[in-house]
């Protein structure tokens, strides 16, 4: 059976994985093609520790950069994780006394089968970059982590655990380096250590501090980069940080519900409400079970899915990095947590009844994202194939930032670029020069309207191009990357 939805999980991720790589999966690309030693500079500006960028350096090297091959390794990733929650809910299954349920075998496969049909966990696990690594590792280092002690608490020897502390010892600073947030784990890790009296872990704390130190110089660079970017863009603070009030109802949407939304705000009100109600009650009611029940391992489920989404919720509200897929490495405990709360119901038709719910929410948010081409990744690729057949026209973009896409598309750069701002810094004043760099007249400028309100929030470009005699004739999206053309009024005349 868990054959089955291995396979399930793999069909679910490979459907639309030639869709249009998106910005940040354009510098991943275009960085996993440069030199070992150029990942080094880019990663500056990137917020994550270095072991994605490095894995995909080699990938890239050995299968190539096509959308398909970029994403497979998140793919692949995707598809361990469903197994490891199999795994981990065979080992927390035998310490389940909810209702008398012990050793429940059909537990573990609906995990999985939770799992593999997770829209958020499937968005993810089709994207160039480390999220979908990171929440492998973090599986990985959990179950190795409630392995090691459910074997102590059945009383082994030391003897019998030494592998597993090696893949313990592994996964986790492999964590650690794949994703920041890793750290959260570790923390939950320790809380539900401490109060056990378990301090061998706080040994592999230490060497996990001693491992990370060759980092650490990058990692200050990296927030001072930061800290400078938000100063210097006020709106990078609220664009990558979600509302405090909120970020919690907004997680939990995002991890039911993935990537899509609906434009009707009653009615997403009414599904919001409708799943924050259901799901919600779900999880305390598994929660409640569990603590009246169970002196073993489920406490572990528990600081796996708490620790993180509250420290890192509570820390927002001084360092603006609060989004759900940061927090994909908590995902598969959310699941767990929803299956404690369908199973400690009594009647197995009201059981049966709550898993069908949950694979129809997923299945069906899965059918939206996969025919709504709106909930898919920005179409930078059309939009280059688009430029590419406009003749004689200049492309202007508000900050050179956002060219990667362009030039992972357009490798042999036909298309003639112009940008407004260079670095992470603002449009600040009027200047048309760039617009002549291609000679004294351009009969048609394409202005790509992507991050303007980041880069030109007072609009100055559009200034620009009245002063410098253009106008508005024509406006395209490519999947929220509006396009707008336009033209000299001296050559072109509007019309009713």
């Amino acid at each position: 059976m868990i054959f089955l939805i291995l396979l399930l999980a793999l069909i679910l991720r490979l459907i639309n994985l030639n869709q249009s790589l998106w910005l940040d999966e354009a510098v991943q690309a275009i960085t996993a093609k440069s030199s070992f030693f150029y990942i080094f500079l880019e990663i500056i500006g990137d917020f994550h520790p270095p072991l994605y960028h490095f894995f995909m350096h080699y990938w890239v090297s050995i299968f190539g950069s096509s959308e398909i091959a970029l994403r497979m390794p998140s793919v692949l990733f995707g598809v361990g994780t469903v197994y490891l929650i199999y795994k981990i809910s065979g080992l927390i299954i035998n310490e389940l006394f909810i209702n008398g349920l012990k050793n429940l075998k059909i537990f573990p496969i609906i995990a999985a089968l939770f799992l593999a049909t997770a829209p958020f966990h499937i968005y993810y696990s089709q994207e160039t970059r480390m999220y979908s690594m990171a929440c492998f590792l973090t599986a990985l280092s959990m179950f190795s982590f409630i392995k090691i002690n459910g074997l102590f608490i059945n009383g082994l020897k030391n003897s019998k655990i030494n592998g597993l502390y090696f893949i313990y010892f592994l996964s986790t600073i492999l964590m650690l380096y794949s994703d920041y947030f890793g750290f959260l784990i570790l923390l939950a890790q320790g809380i539900y250590s401490l109060p056990k009296k378990k301090y061998r872990y706080f040994i592999f704390y230490l060497l996990f501090f001693i491992c990370y130190l060759p980092w650490l110089p990058i990692l200050f660079t990296q927030l001072k980069t930061g800290m400078q970017a938000t100063q210097t863009l006020p709106e990078w603070g609220r664009l990558v940080n979600l509302s405090f009030l909120k970020a919690i109802p907004l997680t939990l949407i995002k991890f039911s519900l993935g990537r899509i939304t609906f434009f009707d705000k009653k009615l997403y009100l009414i599904i919001l409400v409708g799943l924050v109600i259901t799901y919600g009650g779900l999880i305390l009611k598994g929660i409640k079970g569990m603590l009246k029940e169970d002196k073993g391992l489920l406490g572990v489920i528990l600081c796996w899915f708490f620790v993180p989404l509250v420290i890192a919720w509570l820390t927002s509200l001084f360092v603006p990095n609060f989004q759900p897929f940061r927090l994909l490495l908590i995902l598969p405990a959310f699941y767990l947590l929803l299956l404690f709360g369908i199973f400690s119901f009594k009647s197995k038709a009201l059981r049966f009844g709550l898993i069908i719910l949950v694979l129809i929410i997923n299945l069906s948010s899965l059918a939206v994202y996969y025919f709504n081409p709106f909930f898919q990744r920005e179409d930078w690729k059309g939009l280059v194939n688009y430029l590419k057949h406009q003749e004689n026209s200049v492309v202007l973009l508000p900050s050179e930032t956002s060219n990667w896409p362009i030039r992972y598309y357009d490798p042999e750069s036909k298309i003639k670029l112009v940008y407004r701002a260079k670095g992470i810094a603002p449009i600040n004043g009027l200047s048309i020069n760039g617009l002549t760099d291609y000679g004294p007249r351009q009969e048609k400028i394409y202005y790509i309207r992507y991050l303007s309100s980041l880069f030109d929030p007072n609009e100055l470009i559009l200034a620009e191009l009245k002063e410098a005699g253009y106008t508005k004739v024509k406006e395209v999206n490519f999947n929220q990357i509006p396009l707008w053309e336009y033209r000299l009024l001296t050559d072109y005349q509007l019309t009713d």
